[in-house]
């Protein structure tokens, strides 16, 4: 029967009982919903992967991966997306445990037909009816970025600096190493700002000679150099009303600096060749993985662009200090990449599991990210260790590494003398300016973030700050 109503919304139904996928596929359809059906944890990861709905259906009880993970999962990629526990073990604890894993609702076999209408109404009204691209601008930017990075409490903290200077006109700064997600950091600001609708450019300053940065990013025009048969714009005109992600800011030549430093002042800009000033409105987002107050220091930066560049800094934490983000991470890479290849979603083993705990990560989220592509594909079943072809020797070694600070601790003391308490109470000094210095570092000497980075408040910063420099006054 085709439906007698327009597209109420799309129901994704997942229930090992074919009979029961049929009957409510029949009964939503004859509704005016769309609908898919999947009988078992893989197909369930995949037709999500390929689509959100507006609700899904979730039979408690399915093959492997059992309907608890698919849970966890489907809330995981799509924050907002109400789940329907469909089970027959009906009764309270049931419910109450189907409700706080993240389900919306909960509806006990056998079901009532008026009773899964209602239900599904209700749901995709708490969607407030948005669909297509409507839908994915309603995703909350927090949720966005615990499904994309993480869920760790680094990630929370940089979801929380995100989200506090998105909705401003603020220049950022990004520091992060290589791989860490600059960019992806620098998107969701745009996403989550004003400019949203306005488009969002990135340029990577490390891929552009010095001789030709100043043409990307301002243009020419026609007749300014040879073979300049017609002026064409730059970067800076292309975001207009959006913004601008200058990527790896430190490799850009001092002459572009201090170009660049008078199109932030002035919010004019000319192209090269040219007399006309060419107003500009556009947010500019910047990023390195070298601490650019070095740069600064080393004449490499300009100081006064710098300032002006840093009005807000956020710092990405590379994997390796957030670990408890690397199995999440690991699973929606491998659930992507088995989506692509239309292939079941296999599981790691403990070995594998471990292996990707230890991995130092050098390249960070990027590297991880091709590891378990190449895992993927080559797998024979479960990704085992000899899948994912890490090298040995960055294998982080916590208790090694933890033996061999004890030991360079134990060096430096004078066991002649002091007391234990005063030999404890020296280095601990020594190692916490180590610490706070170090902080300091990585934030580009913002105090008010290295406070937030070590979990004290900034009074306390200070105060110890202040016991630092008399310490090396004298």
């Amino acid at each position: 029967m085709k439906a007698s109503k327009t597209n109420q919304g799309y129901v994704l139904i997942i229930d090992d009982d074919k009979d029961i996928c049929q009957l409510l596929s029949f009964l939503l359809e004859r509704e005016g919903y769309e609908t898919q059906k999947g009988h078992d944890g893989n197909s369930a990861m995949q037709l999500l992967a390929n689509r959100e709905p507006d609700v899904l259906l979730l039979d408690s009880i399915i093959p492997e991966p059992n309907g608890m993970v698919v849970l966890s999962h489907a809330r995981a990629l799509y924050p907002q997306l109400p789940v329907v526990i469909i089970t027959g073990n009906a009764g309270v604890m049931g419910a109450v445990c189907a409700i706080k894993a993240g389900a919306w609702d909960y509806l006990p076999k056998p079901f009532d037909n008026g009773k899964v209408l209602e239900l599904v109404e209700r749901a995709v009204k708490t969607r407030g009816g948005r669909h297509g691209l409507n839908k994915k601008l309603s995703v909350d930017t927090k949720a966005r970025i615990s499904h994309l990075m993480g869920m760790s409490q680094k990630i929370q903290n940089l979801s929380n600096d995100l989200t506090r200077v998105a909705h401003t006109d603020f220049s950022v700064i990004i520091q992060g190493e290589t791989g860490t997600g600059k960019e992806l950091v620098a998107k969701n600001i745009h996403l989550a700002s004003p400019r949203a609708q306005r488009p969002f450019i990135a340029v990577d300053c490390g891929a552009i000679p010095d001789t030709l940065i100043e043409n990307e990013l301002f243009g020419h025009d026609k007749g300014s150099y040879t073979g300049a048969d017609q002026g064409r714009g730059g970067k800076f005109e292309a975001a207009e009303g959006g913004t601008l992600f200058l990527d790896e800011i430190v490799n850009t030549s001092l002459s572009a600096q201090c170009k660049l430093l008078r199109a932030l002042q002035e919010r004019v800009i000319f192209r090269i060749g040219g007399n006309k000033a060419i107003p500009v409105n556009v947010r500019v987002i910047s990023a390195s993985h070298e601490n650019l107050l070095n740069a600064v220091v080393q004449g490499k930066f300009r100081e006064d662009l710098y300032y002006r560049l840093n009005e807000y800094i956020i710092f990405i934490p590379p994997l390796r200090e957030r670990p408890e983000d690397i199995l999440t991470l690991a699973i929606r890479f491998l659930a992507e990449t088995c989506s692509e290849l239309g292939r079941s979603i296999p599981e790691f083993t403990l070995s594998a599991k471990e292996l990707l705990l230890n991995y130092h990560w050098p390249g960070n989220v990027r590297e991880l990210r091709a590891v378990i592509r190449r895992a993927a594909l080559i797998s024979e079943g479960e990704i085992e260790v000899r899948d994912l072809g890490l090298n040995h020797q960055q294998i982080a070694n916590p208790l090694q590494d933890s033996k061999n600070s004890c030991l360079d601790c134990m060096n430096s003391l004078c066991l002649e003398g002091p007391s234990l308490k005063e030999i404890v109470q020296s280095n601990t000094e020594k190692i916490e300016r180590i610490i706070i210095l170090d902080a300091l570092k990585q934030t580009g000497n913002n105090k008010a973030e290295t406070a937030r980075l070590l979990n004290i408040d900034y009074k306390t910063l200070y105060y110890k700050l202040k016991k630092i420099n008399s310490m090396v006054d004298k």
